[in-house]
């Protein structure tokens, strides 16, 4: 747990750092268990949807806002909030999920390929 705490940590400080406009984070296990969430964010209701857009569903309810899965590439899945509220990005790793709150003028495509290195990561450390 402290390995994971670690990378988030350093996660969210390069992504202020380098303004990719990410309000939140969480890392969820293929057993659909919450190992870590930012203060800010919980997903602890959420994990079956989570891993429900993992397997292919194409739309979502997180925190009462519906989302919309726009783009499904090697780097991850991104959903974007069908009222212009924001984006969350899903970057899978061996073990579960890294799940992400990106802000409404984020770059999506960006920031999936900033956080594919942070999941790579986490492989096997859930």
């Amino acid at each position: 747990m402290d390995d994971i705490k670690e990378i988030i940590d350093e996660l969210g400080i390069i992504s202020l750092e380098t303004n990719m406009k990410i309000a939140g984070f969480a890392v969820v296990s293929d057993s659909e268990k919450v190992v870590f969430q930012t203060d800010n964010w919980d997903l602890t209701n959420q994990t079956n949807m989570i891993l429900n857009v993992i397997k292919g569903d194409r739309s979502f309810v997180l925190n009462d806002v519906d989302f919309s899965v726009v783009e499904t590439t090697t780097e991850g899945i991104v959903g974007t909030a069908d009222n212009g509220m924001g984006h969350v990005i899903f970057t899978p790793f061996q073990g579960g999920v890294l799940v992400s709150y990106a802000m409404p003028r984020a770059d999506p495509p960006r920031i999936s390929s900033f956080l594919k290195t942070f999941a790579m990561r986490l492989n096997g450390k859930v």
